[in-house]
């Protein structure tokens, strides 16, 4: 950006290039986040060259059961009784706050957050932290590995895992997807470390596609159009396996076409490979945000490169 323009107050994110100069010009790369990252690594790929293909394989909504919609406002209103609140994703940290905007009002709300006496620590994943910092909350723990077992492994070598008393806000898996096993395994380790893990559903995790409203896309799977197939989580594999066809049919396609298939973050490859029995050759190891898997992919495809 020229001092002309950061005079102006202006922003150019997307320097003037060359045709073929970016990274991974023209591959088209199919990814299956939700709606609510959806943008942020689209943009992220466009900045790269990449033709981003956005097939959801799964929605995060609100809650829809009453009952669970109780227990999240008693959990929320009540958070001081917690010694931590452990957020897995921007979804819970966005379903809390909203449940508590919903109870007191915005400014209340946001007034209790950030003027509590309470000692209750927030702990969010990687780049997640932000959104608490909009609402507030600025000292928020963050574990070193941005995953579930890194905040175990946290908790433990700060000596707060003995006896605490862990508010952990995850997804209602339903609509015929089945629960991936990052909380479950998460809960245990929290228990197995000597803290009290108290689940609530927060927000509903459900099929993002229904097979009618797809069929562009899966045409695309099967002659070949994708470049690239990439999960930012577990459950996105299965939902994407329901949207064309089931996994015998998605195995199917990606063994006769072989597209790259990424993932972000090792506990995404690990799921997504024991889903499809089907190797994930690009990883991304530093997933505190997505440039991680972008630049993974990058590497891996970069200037007309494949595996």
């Amino acid at each position: 950006m020229s001092q002309l323009q950061s005079r102006a107050g202006m922003t150019r994110p997307v320097p003037l290039a060359s045709l073929g100069a970016s990274p991974l010009n023209g591959q088209r790369i199919m990814f299956t986040s939700p709606r609510q990252y959806a943008c942020k690594l689209a943009s992220k790929l466009v900045e790269k060259g990449a033709r981003p293909i956005w097939l959801p394989g799964v929605d995060a909504t609100s809650l829809t059961d009453p009952v669970h919609q109780q227990v999240l406002q008693m959990a929320a209103v009540d958070w001081e009784r917690y010694t931590h609140i452990a957020f897995t994703s921007r979804n819970g940290i966005n379903a809390f706050l909203d449940t508590l905007e919903a109870h007191y009002g915005s400014d209340q709300a946001l007034a209790k957050l950030r003027n509590s006496s309470s000692r209750t620590t927030f702990c969010a994943l990687g780049a997640d932290a932000e959104l608490l910092h909009s609402a507030g909350i600025m000292d928020v723990l963050t574990p070193q590995e941005a995953s579930t077992q890194g905040l175990v492994r946290e908790l433990q070598s700060r000596g707060e895992a003995e006896g605490a008393r862990v508010l952990c806000p995850v997804p209602l898996v339903t609509g015929g997807l089945t629960e991936p096993q990052v909380v479950p395994r998460f809960l245990a380790g929290l228990q197995a470390a000597g803290a009290e893990a108290v689940r609530v559903c927060a927000y509903e995790t459900r099929p993002g596609s229904a097979p009618h409203a797809c069929k562009a896309e899966r045409q695309m799977l099967c002659n070949g159009s994708i470049h690239a197939l990439a999960f930012t989580s577990t459950a996105e594999v299965e939902g994407l396996a329901l949207a064309v066809g089931g996994k015998k049919a998605l195995q199917d396609m990606l063994r006769a076409r072989n597209p790259v298939l990424a993932a972000h973050g090792p506990y995404t490859a690990a799921g997504v490979s024991d889903f499809l029995g089907l190797e994930v050759g690009v990883i991304s190891q530093e997933f505190y945000s997505f440039d991680g898997l972008v630049q993974a992919l990058v590497e891996a495809m970069g200037a007309g490169r494949r595996l």
